[in-house]
């Protein structure tokens, strides 16, 4: 069960990504590109480690966090 914070959360993440608007180049180029094989790379870690959705997310935010 969702609990309302991680509810909260999430649509504060979906609200911030319907914000941002790539350009058709970046839509169609590197930033498609990235995309892919992050989602590919979390696809290949739920299956290789059986870790649920959270744990990935969570794991690929904190990674984010080094870049920021």
């Amino acid at each position: 069960m969702i609990s309302l914070l991680e509810l909260e959360k999430s649509l504060i993440m979906l609200k911030a990504f319907e914000e941002f608007k790539f350009t058709d180049v970046q839509n169609k180029g590197p930033v498609s590109d990235f995309w892919e094989n992050v989602h590919i790379a979390a696809k290949a870690l739920k299956h290789d480690t059986n870790c649920s959705d959270n744990i990935i997310a969570s794991g690929l935010r904190a990674i984010a966090a080094e870049w920021d």
